[in-house]
Parts: C-alpha cells; sequence; structure tokens
C-alpha cells in the first residue's frame, strides 16, 4: 500500500507537488522504455492493461520516444477492430460487450497483420462508441522502417497477440498498489472505476450508474481475459499519480452524487463518495495539469 503524506499551504504547493508526480512519472516512463529497446529490434509493440490504466498516454510517449530514435511509429488502437453492433449477438437495450475476445473482428484483424507484416497497403478502421460502429477506414503504406503500436485491453488476449507473429514486445500498464492519505484508502481498482466514471461520462455519454452497472462485467472479464494473460510481458509500468485523487475528488463527486436514490449502485456510490471526501482539496486546479498528462485521458 501506497501512503500519500501532504503538506499543502497553498495553490503554488499544489502546482509543485503536481509537478514533482509529473516529473517523477516521466522519468519512469524513460527508463522503462529504454529497457524495452536495448538490445533487441523492435517491430510490434503490445500496449495493453485493465481499463483506464493511462495506455493511450503511454503510447504517445512510446512514439515520441521511437521518433528520436529515428523511426515512425504507427498507433493502432485494438478498439477500432470491435465489431459492428449488428455483427454482435447484442440482446434489444443492452450494451454492447467492449471487454471479451468476442467484440474483436478477429478474422478482420488477421488479414490486416498478414498484409502488414508483409509490407502490403492496409485499410485502418475507424469505431464509434457513440454509434456505435464502424465509421469508415484510412490507408495506410507501411514503410519498412516503421514500428507498431498495437494498444488496448485486448493487446493481452491469447486470441490477439497470436496474430501479431513472433517477435513483438510487451508493455502493461496498471495502478499497481492500493492508496492511503490519512484515515481513507482507496484501492487500486476503486481508482481506475473512478477515472472511468469521468472519462465515460465526459466521452461516451455514460451516466455513473450505467458505469457502475457495467463495472461489473468489466471487472469480471479483467478477472478472466487480461490479469490471467498479464505475465506474460516485457515491462509493467505504474500510472498512478499521486495528486490525481485530490483532482478525481472535484470530478467524480458531483458525478457519484447523482446515482438515483433508488439505484442497486447507490450504497456503492456512496462508499466512493465516502473514501474520496477525504481527498477534497481545493488547492488543486485543472489548469496545472499538463496537457500530455497520463490523467489528461480521463479529464480531456
Amino acid at each position: 500500500m501506497r501512503t500519500i503524506e501532504l503538506n499543502i499551504r497553498d495553490s503554488a504547493d499544489a502546482a509543485r507537488f503536481i509537478e514533482e508526480c509529473e516529473a517523477d512519472f516521466s522519468s519512469r516512463i524513460d527508463e522503462a522504455l529504454e529497457s524495452l529497446f536495448e538490445g533487441h529490434e523492435v517491430k510490434i509493440i503490445a500496449l495493453s492493461g485493465p481499463t483506464c490504466s493511462g495506455k493511450t498516454t503511454t503510447a504517445g510517449k512510446l512514439t515520441r520516444r521511437i521518433s528520436r530514435a529515428g523511426k515512425r511509429a504507427v498507433v493502432m488502437s485494438i478498439d477500432d477492430f470491435f465489431k459492428d453492433r449488428n455483427d454482435r449477438n447484442v440482446v434489444e437495450g443492452e450494451s454492447p460487450d467492449y471487454d471479451s475476445p468476442a467484440a474483436i473482428d478477429l478474422d478482420y484483424l488477421a488479414l490486416f497483420m498478414e498484409r502488414l507484416r508483409a509490407g502490403k497497403p492496409v485499410l485502418v478502421p475507424h469505431y464509434d462508441f457513440i454509434a456505435p460502429g464502424r465509421t469508415g477506414y484510412d490507408e495506410y503504406y507501411p514503410h519498412p522502417d516503421d514500428i507498431y503500436i498495437f494498444e488496448g485491453i485486448q493487446a493481452v488476449y491469447p486470441e490477439v497477440t497470436e496474430l501479431f507473429g513472433p517477435g513483438f514486445r510487451s508493455v502493461f500498464m496498471n495502478v499497481k498498489e492500493d492508496i492511503r492519505y490519512g484515515d481513507s484508502v482507496l484501492d487500486r481498482d476503486e481508482i481506475r472505476l473512478l477515472r472511468r466514471t469521468v472519462r465515460d461520462f465526459r466521452f461516451r455519454g455514460a451516466t455513473p450508474e450505467f458505469t457502475l452497472h457495467l463495472w461489473e462485467s468489466v471487472r469480471a472479464n479483467e478477472k478472466k481475459n487480461i490479469f490471467p494473460n498479464a505475465w506474460i510481458r516485457d515491462l509493467t509500468i505504474d500510472s498512478f499519480l499521486p495528486y490525481e485523487p485530490f483532482l478525481l475528488s472535484r470530478y467524480a463527486l458531483p458525478l457519484l452524487r447523482t446515482v438515483p436514490e433508488d439505484s442497486r449502485y447507490r450504497d456503492e456510490a456512496d462508499a466512493l463518495i465516502g473514501k474520496l471526501s477525504a481527498f477534497d482539496c481545493p488547492l488543486f486546479e485543472e489548469r496545472m495539469i499538463p496537457h500530455n498528462s497520463v490523467f489528461r485521458e480521463f479529464i480531456g
């Protein structure tokens, strides 16, 4: 368990604490990525981790690291290889399943990887979560020096990784420890749940109640498909930033309070409110967060 000790007297202290947390995270990322490339000719990187673990930001940092080496990084989101809703066994009124291997168009991904490895042009799909469905394609022409980053929770699924072929490198993102501040403890999964509550409300139009509803299946899938396969990795990165609970309290508390009183998730929302309220500190402000912070994945 990680204990946060805070001595914040004014906004300058808060800004300085955020800067220190960001600098430490960037340093850890750089060291980790150096080890990923050292002594290896890397062509494909599988970047995985459970929901809201910071994969997108890490993909960007990988891209910049590869660019410094004089090569071009091409990021492919495995989310874009989701099947259309009409191609799934979805009961009317229920949400599409985005977590299981069955959600991925594995046939198309297999053809895509076959052509990519052969250096042939491919059509990169785009998926819209609001629709939900595939909205179009971009044509991509491979270059021999390109390095491909396949990012998504599914990048650890055996059904997906077997399509990458031999020699790919794997990076796994996660929040690695529970967090204590005073008498309040947020466990590592609750931190990701709070991140997702904020993100899905802002970017996917999901109510907090709906996110809590989905969380049951999300966690079931993580236990079944993600963590059992997570040991097959070359590198693990902890995405937690010690300042983030103090910002999450600002964004997540008002959302959690909207869960209806008669909802089956009201007790869970109240428990999270009780824990997160201990992190309420108005000295932390959004303007202090760097534009390229991993925390920006969840608040925009």
